[in-house]
């Protein structure tokens, strides 16, 4: 049983590393707390918290020093054949990307409603209101849209998806700097409604464990963000050419 749990326990680790890391507001360079500081904060062996730095340190993450410690590391600039946009400015890297996210996230959903828990499910329900508050905003709600997202990838109780739309960060939900074009205010209104109700069909999916309805409203909202991005792309290239 414990051979089976230390792979969870590292990528647990793990993920609190990295959002340490964030909390913080640790730069490349900065230095990581001692190992034994890293044992309490996580309940865990130093073995697993090694195994965890040794992961971060292949990844690019972190480096060690030795008889110094473990630094932050410049994160790996996306190339060129990269799956990861640079950024969202493209709109044919943008479709090309929700295809794949697609790929991801419906299975994601499916997982979530198979292994979700009351703690998961509150964290969605606070991404939701999240989302009401900046219906009137300029925000388009997008922090919030990730946060839904982001519950339901940590759902799966598989760090791999966490992992995934952490490090999307904004380019997973690009309307903002796609510049989304709407006709009016109402227009606005109706699509945040729109989404809102997309989510709301997911997470009823999710918390009735309904892996297959989940998967099929996870498809559903990501095919109309394939569409919805297409539709602002040919309305930008319309304004530009009158």
């Amino acid at each position: 049983m414990a051979d089976a749990q230390a792979p969870r326990l590292t990528d647990r680790v793990k993920t609190g590393l990295i959002q340490l890391i964030a909390d913080d507001g640790l730069q490349p360079g900065d230095k990581l707390p001692p190992s034994d500081q890293l044992c309490t904060r996580f309940s865990v062996s130093r073995t697993v918290v090694r195994e965890a730095i040794a992961s971060l340190k292949a990844e690019g993450r972190l480096r060690s020093l030795r008889g110094s410690g473990v630094y932050v590391s410049e994160p790996p600039t996306p190339t060129l054949g990269s799956m990861l946009m640079e950024a969202p400015q493209d709109i044919g890297a943008v479709l090309d990307f929700m295809e794949f996210r697609m790929s991801v996230e419906i299975e994601a959903a499916g997982l979530a409603a198979e292994r979700r828990t009351e703690t998961n499910l509150l964290r969605m329900e606070q991404a939701m209101s999240q989302f009401a508050r900046h219906l009137a905003d300029n925000t388009l709600a997008t922090d919030a849209d990730r946060s839904f997202h982001r519950a339901i990838a940590d759902a799966t109780n598989n760090v791999r998806f966490r992992l995934f739309v952490d490090e999307m960060g904004e380019r997973l939900i690009p309307r903002r700097a796609l510049r989304a074009s709407f006709t009016d205010e109402k227009d606005k209104s109706e699509f945040l409604d729109m989404i809102q109700g997309e989510h709301r069909r997911i997470f009823e999916a999710i918390s009735a464990r309904r892996a297959d309805d989940a998967r099929a409203a996870m498809r559903q909202h990501l095919e109309g963000g394939r569409r919805r991005y297409r539709e602002w792309s040919l309305t930008h290239d319309v304004d530009k050419a009158t």
